[in-house]
């Protein structure tokens, strides 16, 4: 079987001189940072393996020119690969990934959720290795919902040809994914395809209003698309309760993006998949919400 891949996601490329080189080293990281014991300890078995750079979710978190390059260089210091995260895209996206995409080496990943991006990718850079972020393996993962019925995983088995002749003529082999909030044991053996899982956290919606960005606005500045960015989610989460209701997951709001921790359940999923080879990596946030 071959050895499991670890990523760890971040924005500013300095952080990953924290995670340390040692077992007890990266424990200490995990634990501090995502404050679940049995997690750290499990993660700590794992060596990194990729530095995922950027965002999946937000164009302004998208790395410049410079830290890009700095990046590169972390990376290959620290014996990882550097892999370039891209969100869905506007035109100015596309003008920036057209200064960054250069710079990666041949064969070089990039995490891309946008069709137009992908496109992009095969007409200009076929060189680079282009992998379907989580935002394309589309599922339903609404932590209110309180039965699997209406929670189906994102379309990649048998029955879904089509999706899986798309991603094929758009150079797809790999496919990166969240948890299904109802995951049964066995739900990422069937998969054709490279597979990334996303852990501790799934994603459930995003948006373009950044809320922990706005709340400092007044007016009709506040909660507005198209403010200036200071980048706030990098320090500032927050967790969504409903009065009077316990929804199946913790929720936290980060940036313009909501996101759902993983229940006991869903992690020992993950474990037993990784157990079997039924899982190629894990990408875990350096940055925790």
């Amino acid at each position: 079987m071959a050895t499991m891949e670890l990523a760890v996601s971040l924005v500013r490329p300095a952080s990953l001189a924290r995670i340390g080189t040692t077992r007890s080293a990266r424990g200490a990281y995990w634990q501090a940072l995502h404050r679940d014991p049995g997690l750290a300890s499990w993660l700590s078995d794992f060596a990194p393996t990729h530095l995922y750079l950027g965002s999946e979710f937000c164009e302004q978190l998208l790395p410049s020119v410079h830290t890009l390059k700095a990046g590169l260089c972390r990376a290959q210091e620290s014996g990882l690969k550097c892999v370039l995260l891209t969100p869905i895209a506007s035109p100015q996206c596309i003008r920036s990934l057209a200064d960054l995409l250069p710079l990666l080496p041949d064969g070089a990943e990039i995490i891309v959720n946008d069709w137009g991006v992908a496109y992009f990718i095969r007409e200009h850079f076929p060189a680079l290795r282009a992998i379907a972020g989580r935002i394309l393996c589309r599922m339903i993962k609404d932590p209110r919902l309180r039965g699997g019925d209406w929670a189906p995983q994102c379309g990649l088995g048998v029955e879904s040809a089509r999706f899986q002749a798309l991603l094929k003529r758009l150079g797809f082999s790999h496919v990166e994914m969240d948890v299904p909030i109802f995951a049964e044991s066995g739900v990422f053996s069937g998969l054709p395809m490279r597979k990334s899982v996303h852990l501790p956290f799934s994603y459930i919606a995003k948006g373009r209003m950044c809320r922990p960005g706005s709340l400092a606005a007044v007016g009709p500045e506040r909660f507005a698309v198209g403010r200036r960015c200071r980048k706030e989610c990098l320090g500032l989460s927050a967790k969504i309760d409903r009065p009077g209701i316990a929804d199946r997951l913790d929720s936290y709001q980060v940036g313009n993006t909501l996101f759902a921790r993983h229940s006991p359940e869903m992690r020992d999923v993950v474990t037993c998949a990784v157990d079997n080879g039924h899982i190629d990596r894990l990408v875990v946030p350096g940055d925790a919400p």
